[in-house]
């Protein structure tokens, strides 16, 4: 461990446009508590959660300024006296949900922790707890996928549709219709999605209801808004709209009030009447609610998964790596959504 007392962190000074983001040295806490341990960070995932955040959609409490970051991944280099599932050196994952991780140092509760597979590199782990669980829990405990059935998946090229498109394929004969950008389009089918539609197609549905004119058994939805009205419409009967993201109501650097606005609005236009006559189940998904309230559903899920990586059923793709010091291009170049897997920051 660095001689150093200061640990280099991307820190939020108000919520706001990249104005309200500054790299800067903290002292960080040396001695872990009882049950928590010092981490040596190395990697860190960006998530459009970490945009939200940023403008301010997403309230953390207390308010800025504090560090930015969700999960990420490094070295155990000490461990608190009560803490007995980890040791220095430990290789390990970790996932708050809340923010504090864009951090060279931190300490963290033991339990936010998780020792990776030998086979997975750093930037691998930093990428894996968010889109990983999320897709899981989305298409496994939600949307209770079988063999034979077909998945709507928007945005099949970023960091959840990649998961997402990687656990569907799991199950026997299943079938997924992937979003994305053309020149996205060879890079997803190689992901293993088997249609592929253009997602700047403003009639991008039309085309979802001619590849699948019976309807799609589970569709995921990142946007909110007019984009869910329409993802609602494609489930065929005992079929799953799942909402995961607001991904709609971001507009360059800060929220548009008119984009949220039409969010809300087209996002509570589910009418119980219509999930009646089409037996269809419209719902939501926040996984830090998850981890929060069913802590042992979330470990249980975290450990099928790393045994799926084992297997090389699945494996995140990693899209960039930046520095901290890059971390207004990084955001970028997710926000525009010009990536294609996860985006990395490094300190």
């Amino acid at each position: 461990m660095s001689d150093s007392v200061s640990s280099l962190s991307v820190v939020l000074k108000a919520y706001g446009g990249f104005d309200k983001i500054q790299v800067q040295s903290l002292p960080y806490k040396t001695v872990p508590d009882d049950n928590q341990v010092l981490i040596n960070v190395k990697a860190c995932g960006l998530n459009f959660a970490d945009i939200y955040t940023r403008q301010g959609l997403v309230r953390n409490e207390p308010g800025p300024p504090f560090t930015m970051g969700l999960e990420c991944s490094g070295l155990v280099v000490r461990v608190g006296s009560k803490v007995e599932n980890l040791k220095e050196g430990d290789r390990v994952m970790v996932h708050t949900g809340t923010p504090g991780l864009q951090t060279e140092f931190v300490c963290v509760e033991a339990s936010d922790c998780t020792v990776i597979p030998e086979s997975m590199s750093f930037n691998e782990a930093a990428a894996f707890p968010i889109n990983y669980l999320t897709a899981y829990f989305c298409l496994f405990d939600i949307g209770n996928l079988r063999s034979s059935q077909t998945v709507l998946i928007p945005s099949a090229a970023g960091g959840v549709g990649w998961a997402a498109t990687q656990l569907a394929k799991s199950v026997p004969d299943v079938r997924v219709i992937g979003l994305a950008s053309p020149g996205k389009h060879e890079t997803i089918r190689g992901n293993g999605v088997d249609v592929t539609i253009d997602s700047l197609d403003p009639c991008w549905d039309e085309a979802v209801k001619i590849a699948c004119p019976e309807g799609v058994d589970i569709a995921l939805d990142f946007t909110s808004g007019d984009n869910f009205k329409r993802t609602q419409n494609l489930v065929k009967d005992l079929g799953r709209a799942i909402l995961i993201g607001a991904n709609d109501m971001i507009s360059g650097e800060t929220l548009s009030l008119w984009r949220i606005f039409c969010s809300w609005w087209y996002s509570s236009m589910v009418k119980p009447i219509d999930l009646v006559l089409n037996s269809r189940v419209v719902a939501g998904f926040h996984l830090t609610h998850v981890k929060t309230r069913l802590p042992e559903r979330y470990r249980d899920a975290l450990i099928h998964l790393f045994e799926l990586y084992r297997q090389n059923v699945i494996r995140p793709r990693i899209d960039s790596t930046w520095t901290f010091h890059q971390v207004i291009e990084a955001t970028k170049r997710l926000s525009e959504r010009e990536n294609i897997g996860k985006v990395i920051l490094t300190p």
